[in-house]
Protein backbone atom coordinates (compact mmCIF):
# COMPACT_ATOMS: atom_id res chain seq x y z
CA UNK A 1 0.00 0.00 0.00
CA UNK A 2 1.34 3.40 -1.20
CA UNK A 3 2.07 5.76 1.66
CA UNK A 4 -0.63 8.72 0.27
CA UNK A 5 -2.91 5.92 0.07
CA UNK A 6 -2.52 5.14 3.88
CA UNK A 7 -2.54 8.99 4.79
CA UNK A 8 -6.01 8.66 3.41
CA UNK A 9 -7.45 5.77 5.25
CA UNK A 10 -5.95 6.98 8.32
CA UNK A 11 -7.32 10.36 7.60
CA UNK A 12 -11.01 9.28 6.96
CA UNK A 13 -10.76 6.76 10.03
CA UNK A 14 -9.85 10.12 12.12
CA UNK A 15 -12.74 12.19 10.56
CA UNK A 16 -14.68 9.42 11.07
CA UNK A 17 -13.43 9.16 15.02
CA UNK A 18 -14.46 13.05 15.26
CA UNK A 19 -17.98 12.40 13.48
CA UNK A 20 -19.04 9.43 16.02
CA UNK A 21 -17.94 12.12 18.65
CA UNK A 22 -20.32 14.66 17.25
CA UNK A 23 -22.68 12.16 17.27
CA UNK A 24 -22.65 11.14 20.86
CA UNK A 25 -22.64 14.01 22.18
CA UNK A 26 -25.47 15.03 19.67
CA UNK A 27 -27.37 12.05 21.31
CA UNK A 28 -26.50 12.95 24.97
CA UNK A 29 -27.39 16.52 24.30
CA UNK A 30 -31.23 15.75 23.53
CA UNK A 31 -31.49 14.40 26.87
CA UNK A 32 -33.08 11.19 25.76
CA UNK A 33 -30.35 8.80 26.93
CA UNK A 34 -27.11 8.15 25.50
CA UNK A 35 -26.05 5.57 22.74
CA UNK A 36 -25.81 1.16 24.18
CA UNK A 37 -21.69 1.57 24.15
CA UNK A 38 -21.77 4.62 26.06
CA UNK A 39 -24.35 4.17 28.52
CA UNK A 40 -22.19 2.81 31.06
CA UNK A 41 -19.99 5.91 30.88
CA UNK A 42 -22.49 8.35 30.81
CA UNK A 43 -24.41 6.76 34.06
CA UNK A 44 -21.07 7.24 35.74
CA UNK A 45 -21.48 11.10 35.07
CA UNK A 46 -24.33 11.50 37.55
CA UNK A 47 -22.58 9.44 40.16
CA UNK A 48 -18.95 11.51 40.07
CA UNK A 49 -18.08 15.07 39.21
CA UNK A 50 -16.12 13.78 36.43
CA UNK A 51 -16.41 14.10 32.11
CA UNK A 52 -18.39 12.08 29.59
CA UNK A 53 -15.17 12.08 28.03
CA UNK A 54 -13.70 10.58 30.66
CA UNK A 55 -15.71 8.11 31.75
CA UNK A 56 -15.36 6.94 28.10
CA UNK A 57 -11.44 6.75 27.99
CA UNK A 58 -11.41 4.99 30.94
CA UNK A 59 -14.08 2.09 29.63
CA UNK A 60 -12.00 2.11 26.19
CA UNK A 61 -9.13 1.56 28.43
CA UNK A 62 -10.54 -0.98 30.22
CA UNK A 63 -11.91 -2.78 26.68
CA UNK A 64 -8.44 -2.70 25.47
CA UNK A 65 -7.31 -4.07 27.99
CA UNK A 66 -9.98 -6.99 27.80
CA UNK A 67 -9.31 -7.41 23.93
CA UNK A 68 -5.54 -7.89 24.99
CA UNK A 69 -5.54 -10.02 27.75
CA UNK A 70 -8.06 -12.60 25.13
CA UNK A 71 -6.23 -12.28 22.42
CA UNK A 72 -2.91 -12.74 24.17
CA UNK A 73 -0.15 -13.98 21.15
CA UNK A 74 -2.50 -13.08 18.63
CA UNK A 75 -2.97 -8.69 19.42
CA UNK A 76 -0.75 -6.95 16.64
CA UNK A 77 1.21 -4.01 17.89
CA UNK A 78 -0.75 -1.87 15.43
CA UNK A 79 -4.20 -1.89 17.90
CA UNK A 80 -1.87 0.15 19.94
CA UNK A 81 -2.71 3.06 18.19
CA UNK A 82 -6.52 2.30 19.57
CA UNK A 83 -5.53 4.26 22.94
CA UNK A 84 -4.45 7.23 21.41
CA UNK A 85 -7.35 7.35 19.26
CA UNK A 86 -9.92 6.41 22.20
CA UNK A 87 -8.15 9.70 23.33
CA UNK A 88 -9.05 11.24 20.51
CA UNK A 89 -12.79 10.30 20.87
CA UNK A 90 -13.18 10.97 24.13
CA UNK A 91 -11.42 14.72 24.17
CA UNK A 92 -13.79 15.56 20.87
CA UNK A 93 -16.91 14.05 22.60
CA UNK A 94 -16.12 16.74 25.96
CA UNK A 95 -15.44 19.38 23.39
CA UNK A 96 -18.25 18.71 21.08
CA UNK A 97 -20.21 18.84 24.70
CA UNK A 98 -18.71 22.06 25.79
CA UNK A 99 -19.73 23.59 22.38
CA UNK A 100 -23.28 22.35 22.59
CA UNK A 101 -23.88 23.58 26.35
CA UNK A 102 -24.44 27.20 25.54
CA UNK A 103 -27.63 25.60 23.20
CA UNK A 104 -30.58 24.78 25.22
CA UNK A 105 -33.19 21.84 24.12
CA UNK A 106 -36.24 22.70 25.23
CA UNK A 107 -39.31 20.33 23.77
CA UNK A 108 -39.63 17.13 22.97
CA UNK A 109 -39.69 17.90 19.51
CA UNK A 110 -36.20 19.66 19.59
CA UNK A 111 -34.67 16.69 21.71
CA UNK A 112 -35.89 14.24 19.25
CA UNK A 113 -34.32 16.38 15.99
CA UNK A 114 -30.99 16.89 17.86
CA UNK A 115 -31.46 12.72 18.85
CA UNK A 116 -31.89 11.97 15.31
CA UNK A 117 -29.39 14.51 13.95
CA UNK A 118 -27.04 12.98 16.52
CA UNK A 119 -27.86 9.22 15.61
CA UNK A 120 -27.02 10.34 11.85
CA UNK A 121 -23.62 12.06 12.68
CA UNK A 122 -22.87 8.62 14.57
CA UNK A 123 -24.01 6.36 11.55
CA UNK A 124 -21.86 8.30 9.13
CA UNK A 125 -18.78 8.35 11.68
CA UNK A 126 -18.85 4.67 11.96
CA UNK A 127 -19.02 4.28 8.63
CA UNK A 128 -15.95 6.75 8.02
CA UNK A 129 -14.01 4.33 10.49
CA UNK A 130 -15.13 1.09 9.39
CA UNK A 131 -13.92 1.36 5.38
CA UNK A 132 -10.60 2.37 5.74
CA UNK A 133 -9.62 -1.05 7.73
CA UNK A 134 -6.85 0.58 9.51
CA UNK A 135 -8.14 0.55 12.84
CA UNK A 136 -10.72 0.42 15.53
CA UNK A 137 -11.73 1.69 18.34
CA UNK A 138 -11.82 -0.71 21.78
CA UNK A 139 -15.48 -1.41 22.04
CA UNK A 140 -15.16 -2.54 18.61
CA UNK A 141 -12.17 -4.29 18.82
CA UNK A 142 -13.21 -6.12 22.16
CA UNK A 143 -15.80 -7.86 19.73
CA UNK A 144 -13.44 -8.37 17.92
CA UNK A 145 -11.34 -10.03 20.09
CA UNK A 146 -14.42 -12.28 21.12
CA UNK A 147 -15.06 -13.28 17.48
CA UNK A 148 -11.90 -14.10 16.35
CA UNK A 149 -11.00 -16.08 20.21
CA UNK A 150 -13.91 -18.17 20.08
CA UNK A 151 -15.55 -18.18 16.54
CA UNK A 152 -18.89 -16.51 17.22
CA UNK A 153 -20.93 -14.45 14.71
CA UNK A 154 -20.07 -11.25 14.87
CA UNK A 155 -23.40 -9.92 14.53
CA UNK A 156 -24.42 -11.94 17.78
CA UNK A 157 -21.90 -10.86 19.76
CA UNK A 158 -22.42 -6.84 18.96
CA UNK A 159 -25.96 -6.94 19.87
CA UNK A 160 -24.93 -9.11 22.86
CA UNK A 161 -22.05 -6.76 23.87
CA UNK A 162 -24.40 -3.84 23.44
CA UNK A 163 -27.41 -5.47 25.36
CA UNK A 164 -25.11 -6.20 28.29
CA UNK A 165 -23.47 -2.62 28.45
CA UNK A 166 -26.89 -1.18 28.48
CA UNK A 167 -27.49 -3.67 31.47
CA UNK A 168 -24.70 -3.15 33.43
CA UNK A 169 -25.15 0.87 33.21
CA UNK A 170 -29.02 0.12 34.18
CA UNK A 171 -27.78 -1.94 37.27
CA UNK A 172 -24.88 0.50 38.28
CA UNK A 173 -27.42 3.44 37.93
CA UNK A 174 -30.17 1.77 40.49
CA UNK A 175 -27.40 -0.17 42.30
CA UNK A 176 -26.24 3.80 43.40
CA UNK A 177 -29.69 6.01 42.81
CA UNK A 178 -32.42 3.61 42.90
CA UNK A 179 -33.41 4.54 39.79
CA UNK A 180 -32.46 4.38 36.46
CA UNK A 181 -30.26 7.39 35.41
CA UNK A 182 -29.23 8.01 31.33
CA UNK A 183 -30.60 5.59 30.06
CA UNK A 184 -34.39 6.34 27.89
CA UNK A 185 -35.85 6.00 24.26
CA UNK A 186 -33.13 7.86 23.08
CA UNK A 187 -31.02 4.36 23.33
CA UNK A 188 -33.11 2.46 22.08
CA UNK A 189 -33.43 4.26 19.40
CA UNK A 190 -29.81 4.49 18.44
CA UNK A 191 -29.67 0.80 19.14
CA UNK A 192 -32.12 0.44 16.29
CA UNK A 193 -31.30 2.87 13.84
CA UNK A 194 -27.52 3.74 13.51
CA UNK A 195 -26.72 0.09 12.66
CA UNK A 196 -28.73 1.00 9.51
CA UNK A 197 -27.53 4.84 8.68
CA UNK A 198 -23.95 3.68 8.76
CA UNK A 199 -24.12 0.46 6.49
CA UNK A 200 -26.00 3.24 4.45
CA UNK A 201 -23.20 5.38 4.54
CA UNK A 202 -20.76 2.56 4.18
CA UNK A 203 -21.96 1.61 0.65
CA UNK A 204 -22.09 5.26 -0.38
CA UNK A 205 -18.33 5.73 0.81
CA UNK A 206 -17.43 2.26 -0.48
CA UNK A 207 -18.39 3.76 -3.94
CA UNK A 208 -16.73 6.35 -3.65
CA UNK A 209 -13.50 4.71 -2.38
CA UNK A 210 -12.66 2.59 -4.93
CA UNK A 211 -11.87 5.44 -6.64
CA UNK A 212 -9.57 6.33 -4.48
CA UNK A 213 -7.77 2.83 -4.64
CA UNK A 214 -8.46 1.53 -1.05
CA UNK A 215 -8.61 -2.30 -1.67
CA UNK A 216 -12.41 -3.11 -2.95
CA UNK A 217 -12.31 -6.68 -1.59
CA UNK A 218 -11.61 -5.38 2.06
CA UNK A 219 -14.28 -2.98 2.10
CA UNK A 220 -17.40 -5.39 0.71
CA UNK A 221 -16.18 -7.34 3.43
CA UNK A 222 -16.92 -4.79 5.94
CA UNK A 223 -19.88 -3.80 4.35
CA UNK A 224 -21.13 -7.08 4.55
CA UNK A 225 -20.15 -7.18 8.55
CA UNK A 226 -21.54 -4.20 9.32
CA UNK A 227 -24.92 -5.15 7.61
CA UNK A 228 -25.12 -8.41 9.97
CA UNK A 229 -24.24 -6.79 12.99
CA UNK A 230 -26.84 -4.57 12.34
CA UNK A 231 -26.68 -2.18 15.66
CA UNK A 232 -22.78 -1.19 15.34
CA UNK A 233 -22.78 1.76 17.53
CA UNK A 234 -20.10 3.17 19.56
Amino acid sequence: MKNPDMIKRYTMFMVGVIASALGISLITKAGLGTSPVTSPAFVLTFLFPFSLGTFTMMVNTLMFGLQAVILGRDFERVQLLQLPSALLFSACIDGWSRLFSFWPVRSYLSSVVVLAAGCVFLGLGIALEVVPDVLILPGEGLVRAIVRRFGLHFGHVKRAFDLILVLAAAVLSVAATGKILGIREGTVAAALVVGPISHFFIGRIHSLARGEKLVPEQLTCLAENEEESGAANL
